[in-house]
């Protein structure tokens, strides 16, 4: 009999209140590494896609909320376009569509002739020949069910697939490809793109790149010049999301926490007699509290360990339904989950103090006797 062959005895005696506390802190676990590994994978998801075409830096609207929100004129291209330096400047449209009633998907409009065509890998088919063509990333077309000659609906307008094509990264094997003239047309915005890619001329000089960046970014203040990992870092929609999904996260930790401090105490009244019957064989109140905390702390352990095998299989649920298709993917670090373990590791404990101090109020006399 000793502080971890104690708590772990009176978790199995008590199978139910144990059980659902466990699952309560596993929920809050699996929760919070769902919700910041969805966050996380779709802001390196962007990242990736947007430096997978060729591009070195990125132009867009200064302040823009999200990728879709950005909005610059195409005479602010063919400036940016004749900066020293610069091979190409390619204005390009992206937008959230709803394809049929099955899934909202990214779709894109690339310039004809531009260099953002050379960094399109087919598995079949062949690029967008005319404006109602479009070329679809192998994991969108297999979750739609779609293959080369198939026809699916953008924006309520039917588009014949001529393509299937295989990026290196997840973000753009979600995307639909396009001619932008006519995605422009479809969607209204005939003389504005969402974003520049701007490729440089080779070789390319990580001092001369710096200048050049310069120079693009006084060509307007309306404008914001980034490379591919700054710009997904920067999106206001990311960070929205993030800060709302960590709030949430947190909130749930804390609720789980109160399971745990009730648990406790629910545990502490029923055992009076018990701690009594230790403290009168020479348990010292410090040891009797530690007991109670280590039970805390046994429940936040396994409910963790749940909870990670809970947070996978979410975000991976979640990547898979077809209403999500292209836009979220699951991402999985060391870091998510030791983020997750050190908050419930370090707040389930903080909530078995005060249960631990209930124990050690009364005498072991009075203990023993059963008096409260």
């Amino acid at each position: 009999m000793n502080i971890l062959t104690l708590p772990a005895r009176n978790l199995v005696s008590q199978k139910l209140r144990s059980t659902l506390t466990i699952i309560g802190i596993a929920v809050a676990v699996g929760s919070f590494i769902a919700l910041t590994g969805l966050t996380r994978g779709l802001q390196d998801s962007y990242a990736q896609g947007v430096g997978d075409v060729g591009g070195d830096y990125v132009a867009s609207q200064r302040g823009t909320y999200s990728l879709v929100s950005s909005s610059i004129s195409e005479d602010l291209v063919a400036r940016l376009d004749t900066v020293a330096g610069v091979e190409e400047a390619a204005g390009i449209v992206l937008s959230i569509t709803e394809v049929g009633d099955e899934a909202n998907i990214f779709v894109t409009g690339w310039p004809e002739g531009s260099f953002l065509w050379r960094s399109l890998r087919l598995d079949q088919g062949t690029p967008p020949l005319g404006d109602r063509d479009v070329v679809l990333g192998k994991t969108v077309a297999e979750a739609l069910g779609k293959t080369v000659g198939d026809e699916i609906e953008i924006q309520y307008e039917p588009y014949r697939i001529t393509g299937i094509s295989v990026p290196d990264s997840v973000f753009n094997q979600n995307v639909a490809v396009t001619k932008l003239k006519g995605l422009q047309t479809l969607l209204g915005r005939p003389a504005s793109v969402s974003l520049v890619q701007i490729r440089l001329e080779r070789p390319v000089d990580p001092q001369k790149a710096a200048a050049i960046k310069a120079a693009l970014s006084a060509i307007s203040p309306t404008i914001e010049v980034s490379d591919s990992a700054e710009f997904a870092e920067n999106m206001d929609f990311v960070k929205t999301v993030d800060a709302i999904t960590s709030a949430v996260s947190l909130i749930m930790i804390l609720a789980s926490s109160i399971l745990v401090a009730n648990t406790l105490l629910m545990s502490v009244s029923e055992r009076g007699q018990e701690f009594g019957i230790l403290a009168a064989i020479g348990w010292t109140p410090a040891r009797i509290r530690m007991l109670v905390v280590v039970e805390g702390l046994m429940m936040c352990i396994i409910g963790s360990l749940i909870g990670v095998g809970l947070g996978i299989a979410g975000m991976h649920l979640v990547s898979w339904l077809r209403i999500s298709a292209g836009l979220l993917e699951p991402f999985l670090s060391v870091g998510i989950v030791g983020e997750a373990l050190f908050w419930v590791l370090l707040i389930g404990p903080l909530a078995a103090l005060y249960p631990a101090w209930r124990v050690t109020r009364a005498t072991p006399s009075a203990a023993l006797r059963g008096i409260r």
